[in-house]
């Protein structure tokens, strides 16, 4: 592994550690072993790389992950990944896939971010204003921080109001791959042999 792709495995796994609340050396790896029970509860949307959506999807499940130190050879004898051969699309497509991991598992740690930088921002330049206009008796040539406090304060609410309204389909969504896990563990039926029936040939009886 090259040094700028190690560097990039260990930022990733630094920001799913983070994400998730738990302590992971290696996010990136391909090579893990799946019980049946969470292969049931597993539900990926993803189409570039599984990788970290997989530790996503566990992690705000609840279900444990447990990494285990194997011996692998550090660089490849044989071809060249064919996921991690552009390094900057690799990056941007992963970090779209754990955007919206976090927008539909747990949309408040995406926004809530957002909602409290616009406020303070907000209330920043709101008292920037207000102090300029005390010690001059006016807004110019200031009115611009006027503007943007407004912005920023309006960015605010909106962010913490789809918070909230993202929230709630969170627990709806959380309910419907619930159901959809009963739903998996139910026994394959084989497919019953057509049936025949008496009925009229050509028309006739």
């Amino acid at each position: 592994m090259s040094k700028v792709k190690y560097w990039g495995n260990q930022v990733m796994s630094s920001l799913i550690s983070r994400m998730t609340g738990q302590k992971f050396y290696d996010v990136s790896c391909g090579f893990r072993a799946y019980s049946r029970e969470s292969l049931l509860k597993l539900n990926l949307f993803g189409n570039f790389t599984y990788t970290q959506e997989t530790f996503l999807n566990f992690a705000f499940k609840n279900i444990p992950i447990v990494e285990l130190p194997v011996q692998v050879r550090g660089r490849r004898e044989h071809g060249k990944s064919r996921v991690a051969s552009n390094l900057f699309r690799y990056t941007y497509q992963t970090l779209k896939i754990i955007i919206k991991t976090l927008r539909d598992y747990r949309p408040f740690r995406l926004f809530a971010p957002i909602a409290a930088f616009s406020f303070i921002v907000a209330v920043g330049l709101g008292l920037f204003l207000i102090i300029h206009y005390l010690r001059t008796g006016e807004f110019t040539p200031h009115k611009w921080a006027g503007f943007a406090s407004g912005f920023f304060f309006f960015l605010s609410a909106v962010s913490l109001i789809l918070g909230f309204i993202l929230d709630m389909f969170a627990r709806m969504r959380l309910n419907q791959e619930e159901m959809l896990y009963y739903l998996k563990r139910l026994p394959v039926q084989p497919p019953s042999p057509p049936t025949t029936s008496a009925g009229t040939v050509n028309g006739r009886d």
